[in-house]
């Protein structure tokens, strides 16, 4: 799983960072590796969002500055689910809240980042399990290429990099 960590106060997010370091070496032999990038600005971390599985948001400006940023992550059409590090009970009143929050509280506990890690694990597994009964297709369904339209397909690829590098 890959998790962004974005922190604005250095000291957190490298806290964060070793205590996910330690959660990934307590999973590798049942989960596999948690892969973290951490981040100190909002820019920063929106270049290229979409290789992550999960985020972890806390920022300087307080509550409306983290769901500000957990907005604009699913503006960009990512259904990953967010961590607020922050308590749930700031967000009250806050009626826009974006879909598949996470709340955990400074300072971190490693029992609850355990257990938000499961959360998030069962969330992507929940996920998947989704996807795959919605791809299941009934025997002689339309939707299924014939060799002809394959082979059409790969024949205008071919067409298209030989006229992109001259070959």
């Amino acid at each position: 799983m890959h998790i962004a960590v974005l922190d604005e106060k250095i000291a957190d997010r490298k806290h964060l960072e070793r205590l996910l370091d330690r959660e990934s070496d307590r999973r590798i032999p049942t989960t596999g590796n948690l892969y973290t990038d951490t981040f100190g600005s909002v820019d920063a971390l929106l270049v290229a969002p979409k290789q992550y599985d999960f985020f972890m948001i806390d920022v300087l400006s307080g509550i409306s500055g983290c769901i500000n940023v957990a907005k604009r992550v699913r503006d960009l059409g990512l259904n990953s689910p967010i961590c607020i590090m922050r308590s749930s009970a700031e967000a009250e009143g806050i009626t826009d809240l974006p879909d598949n929050l996470l709340w955990l509280e400074k300072p971190i506990i490693v029992a609850e980042l355990t257990a938000t890690i499961d959360k998030v694990l069962e969330l992507e597994q929940k996920a998947l399990d989704d996807d795959s009964s919605n791809n299941i297709t009934e025997e002689g369904d339309s939707s299924e290429e014939t060799e002809d339209e394959i082979n059409t397909e790969a024949t205008e690829k071919q067409g298209f990099f030989k006229r992109l590098f001259g070959i």
